[in-house]
């Protein structure tokens, strides 16, 4: 079984009656989907995104963009590489959310991991290395462990050349959305989520700057070490229910 780690955005508009349709809200979701092939993850994740909500009103849910990233085969923590076990690994997180309080959950996702984390030697040098003011609202018990979705970024397309276009009538208007065949597109600015990833990594560790330092140390000799990453918290998965069906 494969993970997959999915980022959409998408458009929902609730109905008001049988077709009156209320204006959309915009929104940006990510999930873990486990599935035998990429294709097979990326319907499970379409069906997840446009399932009804039970017990309210019915929603039409408009997908917009999908970037998604497979991940690596190993789980990465601070003592060590272990082979993922998808149910096992639902199961400490769902433990987890249930045993440690909210607010722990938001230690670290604020770090700036690509400005502040460096190739220090050791964990104790990392966290002298780090400022003050962030080292210090981190957690740094070795008890409390918490997975970490680290995605290595695609590199940024070259910037296009500022050249008019010779063949264009000076006069000539840009299409807007209101000319026939064209449709609104939703500013991806606003979901900076939806940046292209090449990979992506789940790790458990005390913080986000021990995430982060794992994984440099572990990309060090690849052609990924020197990618941007980001980080994001656990977000649940989908897709072991229907390989314990087959079983």
């Amino acid at each position: 079984m494969n993970g997959y780690f999915f980022t959409a955005s998408v458009t929902r508009s609730v109905f008001h009656g049988a077709d009156n349709l209320g204006p959309g809200r915009a929104g940006c979701h990510n999930l873990i989907v486990c599935a035998d092939n990429a294709d097979e993850a990326r319907k499970r994740f379409e069906v997840w995104l446009c399932a009804q909500p039970e017990g309210e009103s019915r929603v039409q849910t408009q997908i917009n963009r999908v970037v998604a990233a497979p991940f690596i085969d190993q789980l990465l923590t601070e003592k060590e590489l272990v082979p993922m076990d998808w149910p096992q690994i639902a199961g400490t997180a769902q433990s987890d959310l249930e045993s440690i309080p909210a607010d722990a959950f938001e230690q670290g996702y604020w770090v700036d991991v690509n400005a502040v984390v460096g190739p220090s030697f050791s964990l104790e040098s990392l966290r002298e290395d780090l400022p003050e003011d962030i080292g210090s609202g981190l957690n740094w018990a070795e008890d409390k462990q918490f997975f970490f979705l680290l995605s290595v970024l695609s590199p940024p397309p070259p910037e296009p050349e500022d050249e008019l276009e010779e063949d264009a009538p000076a006069d000539a208007q840009p299409e807007t959305a209101d000319e026939p065949g064209m449709e609104l597109v939703e500013p991806e600015a606003d979901f900076p989520e939806l940046v292209e990833k090449e990979v992506a990594v789940l790790i458990r560790a005390r913080n986000s700057a021990v995430a982060a330092w794992l994984w440099r140390k572990y990309a060090a000799d690849t052609k990924l070490a020197g990618n941007q990453i980001r980080i994001d918290p656990w977000c649940g998965v989908v897709g072991l229910e229907a390989k314990e069906g087959q079983t």
